[in-house]
């Protein structure tokens, strides 16, 4: 796992299940996308590994992973847990990132520059998610996830966790 964003510690999203992740934008789905459309991106958790792995049936290379699961905790303590995502620096491209390093990079940039939720729909016919993230109108990132989890985060409280001396 690696951390990206501000100084605060941020305290992790609760493990999930398959089964509660969503696959496809319904109603529901899209009314709490809605409300969360320009709200800026505070800081994130991209995991090493994807829950995609398991399908693939074998060891996925550092240098030639496509897709990544990721936690971006957005203002309004809000979380957009995001599974078997790819992400493309171009709206208009055909070719994902690839790469941990690289991946980490373009994605960390949604922390490091406070992009915003501009829009979202759903990723094609099969189902999925397809979220752009960018400032002054301007989209600077897109990621394509097959599945997605809306959950909430707190900040940890400083000196949680620390046990004071007698």
């Amino acid at each position: 796992m690696r951390n990206n964003g501000t100084d605060e510690e941020l305290e992790s999203v609760d493990e999930v299940s398959e089964d509660e992740l969503y696959t496809e934008l319904d109603d529901d789905r899209r009314a709490e996308l809605d409300d969360m459309v320009g709200l800026k991106v505070v800081g994130l958790e991209l995991w090493e590994e994807s829950i995609g792995d398991e399908e693939e049936g074998e060891t996925v290379v550092s240098e030639e992973r496509a897709f990544f699961d990721c936690d971006l905790y957005l203002e309004d303590n809000l979380a957009l847990e995001l599974y078997v995502a790819s992400a493309y620096p171009d709206p208009k491209s055909d070719e994902p990132v690839t790469g941990m390093d690289a991946i980490y990079e373009a994605v960390g940039k949604l922390a490091d520059e406070k992009m915003e939720l501009m829009d979202f729909d759903q990723a094609d016919d099969e189902g999925g998610l397809y979220v752009a993230f960018g400032a002054a109108d301007e989209v600077k990132l897109v990621l394509v996830a097959s599945a997605w989890m809306i959950s909430e985060w707190e900040e940890e409280e400083e000196g949680a966790g620390d046990e004071e001396a007698a």
